[in-house]
């Protein structure tokens, strides 16, 4: 049993985790040649495969990585059910997660056929959502944009870097930017929470 302190907004600081993905297109060959435009439009999870999923919990991360696919995945569903213990209170927090993360996890599940945890989208907090009110189709701000302006450690790479990574078979540096990420977004998330941003609601 986990025990939480009580935020100041009535929040349990400890009643959630933090999940990041990371993705790298299926057919590297000719990926480095094309437009950006063009690149963008492979990551999704019909065209890319994941690479790595972190999950940080209690101030710890937890990477998953492998050759496999299909066991990054185990793994990972594994991690969930072992954090929520079917408690539904536990929140999932990620930076952009309902419209990339989750969805991208949850089709390389079925193709992967890989059973997962099922899941209630109200109890999955966007961050990117959060901080635009509900309008991030409109307001500009990358998790690496917002970590630095609240103080957040200044860093060079961003995720235009994961596949030189990949195709170089770098996954101690992989692991390293997924870990940091993990961290800005915990830091965002507790920003969030001191700031009343976590209340805000669609309707």
């Amino acid at each position: 049993m986990f025990l939480f302190d009580i935020g100041p907004n009535g929040f349990m600081d400890g009643d959630y985790f933090i999940v990041d993905v990371e993705t790298c297109p299926i057919e590297m060959e000719g990926y480095f040649e094309l437009s950006e435009a063009e690149k963008n439009k492979l990551m999704n999870p019909i065209d890319s495969k994941i690479v790595a999923i972190g999950i940080r919990h209690d101030d710890r991360n937890q990477i998953f990585m492998d050759e496999s696919e299909k066991k990054i995945l185990d793994d990972f569903w594994l991690a969930w059910k072992t954090i929520k213990k079917g408690d539904p209170s536990v929140k999932v927090v990620g930076f952009n997660i309902l419209d990339y993360d989750l969805p991208f996890i949850t089709t390389r599940s079925f193709i992967n056929d890989v059973v997962i945890s099922p899941f209630t989208i109200k109890l999955v907090i966007d961050l990117r959502q959060k901080l635009s009110a509900y309008r991030s189709g409109r307001v500009r701000g990358t998790l690496k944009e917002l970590s630095e302006l609240i103080g957040g450690e200044k860093a060079e790479e961003d995720g235009s870097m994961v596949a030189k990574w990949c195709s170089e078979n770098n996954m101690d540096k992989l692991k390293e930017y997924l870990s940091k990420d993990l961290e800005k977004t915990d830091a965002l998330y507790k920003r969030a929470l001191k700031t009343n941003v976590l209340l805000i609601e669609r309707w």
